[in-house]
């Protein structure tokens, strides 16, 4: 059993760095944008484009600010032995930011702004309170590693734990709480699509009274949109209307419809929902890494040798070092029975 829960650990984190690196070069891009310059869709790993949003400069299968995050993450619950402190999360993410060349071309506009209240001497308690973006979820798949969906109540407490400093809104920490439910069912063995949209609306009505309560439209309701769309239209159709109806940008309630959206119309293959994702428009490298990882927690077998090895060798990560620590801490190493 550990080594097949072992496989779809490194598909999740694989499947997210893929993502993540797949939608980086048509990042703020608009789908007309993407469609133009890439008529076929984006089908590989490209360098930042010359009208790159941030003049990055960044090489074919760099990663953003969506993996280096998921992966302090990981290394906060290795220090700690499991348990979740948003203060160690915190530090690690003040100094990535205050000694990365890049820090300023890809983190989002929350996150800064929770540093720099952070760095002043602002609470944590207070700092997240506004946080509505999706950068809690783009993070949070550790988190659906160790936890068990089954219990619904823990997991959410510890995404509720992360999101503290910088999401601390119901509407941040229900799409990272419904997205890390998702890793939680696909790592244990869970192959359902239908199951993951189930347990998405669930997670997300439990979380109604989590957090910081700001005005949101619901995102159950626009879930439930991006459902029909994806039922009722061709792929191509689909991916238009996902952009135009429900929307692709780094709002949480965008952004979490897009994802379950994009990973229906993928039938769960990491790969197909890489290009999908790439080639949406707007906050395509945070809708791929989270569409991305959830698919390569699926089915991590289609995740290459080649993409793996491509990804390692891009951004120096050791995806096996990153497993392992944590299949370590994962609750309930059981497989789903449906």
């Amino acid at each position: 059993m550990n080594n097949l829960m072992s496989e779809r650990i490194k598909g999740v984190l694989v499947g997210g760095a893929y993502g993540d690196a797949m939608g980086m070069p048509t990042e703020g891009w608009s789908y007309q944008r993407i469609k133009q310059k890439f008529p076929q869709g984006v089908e590989k790993f490209y360098p930042s484009q010359v009208d790159d949003i941030s003049d990055r400069g960044f090489s074919a299968g760099e990663i953003t600010d969506d993996t280096i995050n998921t992966l302090m993450i990981v290394r906060s619950i290795a220090d700690c032995q499991g348990q979740l402190n948003a203060e160690n999360y915190v530090q690690q993410l003040i100094k990535w930011h205050e000694e990365s060349g890049i820090s300023h071309l890809v983190s989002g506009p929350t996150t800064l702004n929770a540093i720099n209240q952070i760095k002043n001497g602002i609470s944590l308690m207070d700092t997240g309170k506004f946080g509505t973006t999706n950068g809690a979820a783009m993070k949070i798949s550790p988190i659906g590693v160790i936890s068990d969906y089954r219990d619904l109540d823990t997991l959410i407490q510890r995404v509720e734990q992360i999101c503290l400093p910088t999401h601390h809104t119901s509407i941040a920490i229900a799409g990272a709480s419904a997205v890390a439910a998702c890793i939680s069912y696909v790592v244990r063995g869970g192959k359902s699509i239908s199951d993951l949209w189930e347990l998405a609306y669930q997670v997300i009505q439990q979380c109604q009274t989590t957090g910081t309560d700001f005005p949101t439209p619901s995102l159950i309701k626009r879930m439930r949109l991006a459902n029909k769309i994806v039922k009722e239209s061709s792929r191509d159709k689909a991916l238009f209307r996902l952009y135009d109806e429900v929307g692709s940008g780094v709002q949480t309630i965008e952004t979490i419809p897009a994802v379950f959206g994009i990973i229906e119309l993928a039938e769960g293959n990491p790969i197909v929902a890489g290009q999908l994702a790439s080639s949406i428009g707007g906050d395509t490298d945070t809708i791929g890494a989270i569409a991305c990882g959830i698919c390569g927690g699926l089915y991590p077998k289609l995740l290459s040798e080649e993409i793996e090895g491509k990804l390692s060798q891009v951004n120096e990560i050791n995806f096996y070092q990153y497993t392992h620590q944590l299949l370590a801490y994962a609750d309930e190493k059981i497989e789903v029975s449906r």
